[in-house]
């Protein structure tokens, strides 16, 4: 069995070293600047996940919408996204860290300022690609529609986890419910391709959980998205309650490790959502949880 996800592309080498280069330029400045990295600022990552999400669902579309221009789409493959996200994110939160070392009083708007400029990048890339013909034909109900379920989902686990842990959700406050959101969209996202819009699944791991359930009695009823929503939803919550108290004794590390698998789950769940919004114009059959 494959261990990595279909539809990985290596860029031209030239691209690998510049965004290599750079993405260990800018961890350089943010390790020598050693900014704060509380909560609030995992908080202000997710608009970034949600546009290395975007970028490449937009890279996917190419040819059918050219959304980028030429020289531009290597960067935007997988998985050469994540550094290029990462390299803007850092970028951007380099300014703000260095900013806030002058200037001290400054400190606590570093996470405002990088949330609210990773909105902005999203807003314009949405923009760029509407400008450039990308939502013609957009379907949003089944989107809308996992979204929807996935909110009331996270709300009953972590009021669960909360019942019967309390001192978990007391340390872990709004990022573990952040977690669980993040993961309960991608399985059920997922699940939605799989089950209703007949996409596949491009990554090895869930599509034998997914393989599993389907030879399962239930499996012509229920479908088989289902037990990969359960294994996400298990596995979101034990990363929780298992480094709730990492937040407290090592809170940088804690809340970067939390950003990672927030991004794990958020991450594909966003790529999910527009790609079965766009499906048509897209002519995509792909999932990527």
């Amino acid at each position: 069995m494959p261990l990595l996800p279909s539809g990985l592309v290596v860029p031209p080498l030239p691209y690998v070293i510049a965004v290599v280069v750079a993405a260990a330029t800018v961890a350089s400045f943010l390790v020598s600047l050693a900014p704060r990295v509380e909560q609030q600022h995992v908080f202000a990552f997710t608009p970034w996940m949600a546009v290395g999400a975007s970028a490449h669902v937009f890279y996917q579309l190419e040819p059918a919408v050219d959304v980028y221009p030429a020289w531009a789409e290597p960067l935007f493959g997988a998985p050469m996204v994540y550094l290029t996200t990462f390299v803007a994110l850092g970028a951007v939160w380099t300014f703000l860290a260095f900013g806030s070392s002058v200037n001290p009083d400054e400190n606590d708007n570093v996470a405002l300022f990088l949330g609210l400029a990773g909105t902005a990048v999203l807003l314009g890339l949405l923009g760029v690609a509407a400008w450039r013909e990308a939502f013609v034909g957009v379907e949003p109900f089944w989107s809308a529609a996992a979204l929807v379920i996935t909110v009331p989902v996270t709300i009953g686990v972590y009021f669960t986890i909360a019942y019967t842990a309390t001192g978990v959700v007391a340390r872990a406050k709004l990022l573990g419910g952040l977690v669980i959101f993040a993961h309960a969209l991608d399985g059920i996202t997922t699940a939605v391709g799989i089950d209703i819009l007949e996409t596949s699944e491009r990554s090895p791991l869930p599509r034998t959980i997914m393989d599993l359930a389907g030879q399962l009695p239930v499996a012509e009823t229920i479908g088989v998205g289902w037990l990969f929503v359960l294994v996400k939803l298990a596995i979101a919550v034990i990363v929780v309650v298992a480094f709730a108290d990492y937040l407290e004794s090592d809170p940088v590390r804690g809340n970067l490790a939390f950003a990672a698998i927030i991004a794990l789950g958020l991450g594909p769940a966003v790529n999910n959502l527009l790609l079965f919004a766009l499906r048509d114009s897209a002519a995509l059959a792909t999932v990527a949880s």
